[in-house]
C-alpha cells in the first residue's frame, strides 16, 4: 500500500498532492494551516480527534526505523518522496500531538527556473555558477523556508563529473544528479539515550574519505569548527547552509558557534578561520508577499576593525543590482570564465 494511501495519511492526502502548497502544519486536532504560493493560511480542522493524528504520525513513521515515544517526544525524518517531517508529542506539545510537513520541491528543476520566478536575477544566477565552478567556498544563509536548501541543491548540478562528493544531513534532502556521490545522514539515539552519530561525527570521518567537495545540510552547533577548518585546508569548493537574517549575522552565528565548542582560541583567531574559510555568503528571504528573493551575495573580504569584513557583490532592493566590487577571488573567477565574462558579471548597474 502507498504512504499516501494509509488510513491515517488519507486526511490530508490531498494537500500532499497540491502541487501549490509547499508547507503543512498540524497544531494538534483543532488548528490546520498550509504554506501555499508562500503565503500562510488557515484551513477547517480536518482531525477530530488527538488520536487521528497519531495514527497519521504511526503511518508516516513507519519506514523510517525512528520511533515517537514520551521518551523521545519528538522526531525529523524524511518522507519517500524528500518530504521532511517534524513530529512532536505531549507531553511537550501542549495542545498536540504537532506535525510539520515540508513537502519536497518538484516544480523548480534548475536555477533557471528561479530566474523566471524572480529569485534572483540571470547575471546573479551565471555569477554563481561560476562560483561553484570556480571552487569557491559558500554559505547559504537565511531564515526558515526561505529557499536556501533548494538554491544550494539546484547549484549543485553545476559541480563537473569526476569529483567525489560527499553530502551530510541531518535528516537526508538533497539529490544531487552526479554519479559520485556519498551520502550520509545523521542517526539520533536510541531509547537508551546512547548511539547517537552527530554532524560533527560525520563532518570528521568525511576528512578520510578523500572528499573533492563536501557538502553540509545545515551548520547547527559543533560542526562549525569542524566546517572551517574543512574549507580551509584544501577542500574548496564547499556548500553549506546556516540559519541567520543577513550576511553579518551568519558570520556572528559561526563566531559564536565555534566560541561555544569551548575550544582555546581567542576571537581573532576564529574571525581569521572565517575570513580565511568562507568566500561567499548568500542571502535568501522570504518577503511579506509571499516571493523568495536572493537578497545579498556578499564577499568575506577579510579583517577590519576587529571585525570580519563583507563587500556586497550583488543585492536586492526592489530591483536586482551589482555594486561594481572587484572580489579578492577575481582571479580565480577569470581562471574559470574569462576576463571578459568576469568584467560582464561585476559591471555595476541593475538587472
Amino acid at each position: 500500500m502507498r504512504l499516501y494511501d494509509t488510513p491515517g495519511v488519507q486526511p490530508i492526502k490531498h494537500l500532499l498532492l497540491d502541487p501549490d502548497i509547499s508547507e503543512i502544519m498540524i497544531n494538534g486536532p483543532s488548528r490546520l494551516f498550509i504554506e501555499k504560493q508562500g503565503m500562510m493560511q488557515a484551513l477547517s480542522p480536518i482531525f477530530r480527534s488527538a488520536q487521528q493524528i497519531d495514527l497519521l504520525v504511526e503511518n508516516l513513521v513507519a519506514h523510517t526505523g525512528r520511533a515517537v515515544t514520551a521518551k523521545t517526544p519528538f522526531v525529523d525524518f524524511r518522507l519517500p518522496d524528500g518530504s521532511r517531517v517534524n513530529v512532536v508529542i505531549p507531553p511537550i506539545a501542549l495542545d498536540g500531538p504537532f506535525v510539520t510537513i515540508r513537502k519536497a520541491t518538484r516544480a523548480l528543476q534548475s536555477v533557471e527556473d528561479l530566474v523566471q520566478n524572480g529569485t534572483l536575477s540571470k547575471r546573479m544566477a551565471y555569477f554563481l555558477y561560476v562560483a561553484v565552478s570556480s571552487r569557491l567556498n559558500v554559505l547559504f544563509s537565511g531564515g526558515t523556508a526561505t529557499g536556501k536548501t533548494t538554491l544550494l541543491g539546484l547549484l549543485s548540478a553545476y559541480i563537473p563529473e569526476g569529483e567525489r562528493i560527499v553530502v551530510i544531513e541531518d535528516t537526508a534532502e538533497l539529490e544531487l544528479r552526479q554519479a559520485h556521490v556519498v551520502r550520509m545522514e545523521c542517526r539520533p539515539p536510541n531509547m537508551e539515550g546512547s548511539g547517537a552519530v552527530t554532524l560533527t561525527d560525520l563532518l570528521k570521518n568525511s576528512l578520510r574519505m578523500r572528499p573533492t567537495r563536501i557538502i553540509l545540510g545545515e551548520i547547527r552547533s559543533d560542526e562549525a569548527f569542524e566546517m572551517l577548518n574543512a574549507m580551509s585546508s584544501g577542500h574548496e569548493g564547499c556548500l553549506a547552509v546556516l540559519h541567520a537574517s543577513s550576511p553579518m549575522h551568519a558570520v556572528s552565528r559561526l563566531e559564536m558557534m565555534v566560541l561555544t565548542r569551548g575550544l582555546p582560541f581567542p576571537m581573532w583567531a576564529i574571525q581569521r578561520q572565517i575570513a580565511s574559510a568562507v568566500h561567499l555568503i548568500v542571502q535568501c528571504a522570504l518577503l511579506r508577499d509571499g516571493t523568495r528573493r536572493v537578497t545579498h551575495i556578499s564577499e568575506v573580504a577579510g579583517i577590519q576593525n576587529d571585525q570580519v569584513q563583507l563587500n556586497d557583490i550583488y543585492q536586492f532592493d526592489e530591483t536586482f543590482s551589482c555594486t561594481g566590487t572587484r572580489p579578492r577571488f577575481f582571479d580565480k573567477l577569470v581562471r574559470t570564465a574569462g576576463a571578459d565574462t568576469v568584467a560582464t558579471l561585476l559591471e555595476p548597474g541593475t538587472d
